[in-house]
């Protein structure tokens, strides 16, 4: 796109001489719609300079993973100890290659770590983790007075690994639990818990050549979410 200023001759009454400027640059659709809940709806590790643009109504974020997790700095509760591994560093190192491993009796629910936010927040939980099993279920709980705990969350990954995604409205306290519904004991694993809050619509950030994992989430949202490119 080019422009020349200013757009009449330099003998006006200014006499500012005549300059061509030259900007180029592509806008890339790469997402649009609406979402009731929470929805990842772009998840790439990026190499280039870019700004992301999301644009609409409701909330949402664009994050760096694991870079923006703020849970990393807040205070953590070792419920249950694992049987392996140290919490609760082994899942907030921000290395999803190490977890802890708990077992968990038979027909017993085990709570293993909580953390405190420090305030109420709304954001997205991402939690990796597998239980191995699938009558051994992850559930993650929600409170605001570390007293009484609401479940919002309730999944048995099996023997995959799991990088998840729990919408958190509100909340202080956040709990991690295992939920085993066999009739014999079962073990789990969790490799990282990390919160990333959001933010009312609508949001940009610019990358330069980070080649780092950046996510977009949105929650309860109509928006489009455009890329652009210098070239």
């Amino acid at each position: 796109m080019s422009y020349s200023y200013p757009p009449f001759p330099a003998s006006d009454i200014w006499s500012y001489p005549v300059r061509k400027l030259t900007e180029r640059f592509a806008v890339i659709e790469r997402s649009r719609g609406y979402s009731s809940g929470l929805s990842k709806i772009y998840d790439e590790i990026r190499f280039i300079n870019a700004i992301l643009y999301l644009l609409g109504s409701g909330r949402g974020a664009i994050v760096i993973i694991p870079d923006d997790d703020i849970a990393y700095n807040k205070t953590w509760t070792v419920i249950t100890a694992p049987n392996t591994g140290t919490a609760p560093t082994c899942v907030t190192d921000h290395n999803d290659s190490t977890n802890c491993s708990w077992s968990v009796g038979a027909s017993a629910v085990t709570d293993l770590l909580s953390v405190d936010l420090g305030a109420s927040m709304t954001g997205a939980l991402r939690i990796v983790y597998r239980t191995n099993y699938t009558d051994l279920y992850v559930e993650v709980y929600v409170s605001n007075d570390n007293a009484t705990w609401t479940k919002i969350y309730s999944v048995a990954s099996g023997i995959s690994i799991y990088d998840d995604f729990v919408y958190i409205n509100n909340y202080r306290y956040i709990k991690i639990s295992f939920n085993n519904t066999a009739t014999v004991s079962h073990a789990g694993d969790i490799f990282s818990i990390e919160f990333y809050p959001d933010t009312t619509l609508s949001i940009s950030r610019s990358f330069s050549s980070v080649s780092k994992r950046i996510t977009v989430f949105v929650y309860g949202a109509y928006y489009q979410l455009l890329e652009v490119i210098s070239l």
